[in-house]
């Protein structure tokens, strides 16, 4: 969801920006999580009490987008408790709904983005990441995971990894076989995809309103 609305965030806000700028951004709108390496500590890439204000301040765009990260995440956290849509994946334990949400929602959103063009960026690794420490290797790491998670909707890569009986960071092999087969049945719900639409519409709402006080 970072990507697709990194887009939006562009079009909107910084339709000037090159392709270059344009790659740093979105690279930097999903950077915050490669915490999930456990090689950086989350309050090192995620940011309380982002705004877009705050956002459109800066003049990084690497640092724009991670900015844009954290103000995705806060504001889509309030939309989803406004909602209480988590409470209709009743399959699932309810300390893993959150994440199984997230990726109902990557699933939907998969087939509205060019993916080919973004997994272009995800080539080469922009000094604005190596400024971190990190190392080498966890970065390439990273990219990699992005490249795979990106190539496909994401019930297909649980059900690829499911067949090898093999763990994701948090989620066990049973889990990941078990999401593969319930992933799809939800996201195509037209529950489901109506909450993705919604979703998009509060942020455009949000984008729009400080756009107009801007001009």
């Amino acid at each position: 969801m970072h990507v697709t609305l990194g887009e939006k965030w562009i079009a909107t806000f910084a339709p000037e920006y090159t392709e270059e700028q344009k790659k740093l951004f979105l690279l930097g709108t999903v950077f915050p999580d490669i915490r999930y390496l456990g090689v950086i500590k989350r309050t090192q890439t995620h940011f309380k009490g982002m705004t877009l204000e705050k956002v459109y301040a800066t003049d990084s765009p690497f640092m724009r987008g991670m900015y844009f990260h954290s103000f995705v995440d806060e504001y889509r956290d309030r939309c989803v408790r406004k909602t209480g849509i988590e409470k209709t994946i009743t399959e699932i334990p309810r300390s893993q709904q959150g994440t199984f949400l997230k990726l109902i929602e990557d699933q939907v959103l998969h087939s509205q983005y060019r993916w080919p063009e973004f997994k272009k960026y995800l080539m080469s690794i922009p000094e604005d990441e190596k400024k971190f420490g990190l190392e080498l290797s966890a970065l390439t790491q990273w990219h990699t995971a992005l490249t795979l998670y990106f190539s496909t909707k994401p019930s297909m890569i649980l059900q690829q990894v499911g067949m090898f009986e093999q763990n994701i960071l948090t989620l066990d092999a049973q889990t990941i076989k078990s999401w593969g087969t319930l992933l799809p049945q939800y996201a195509d719900s037209s529950e489901m995809k109506k909450h993705v639409e919604q979703m998009l519409h509060a942020f455009d709402e949000a984008f729009t309103s400080l756009h107009v006080v801007q001009q």
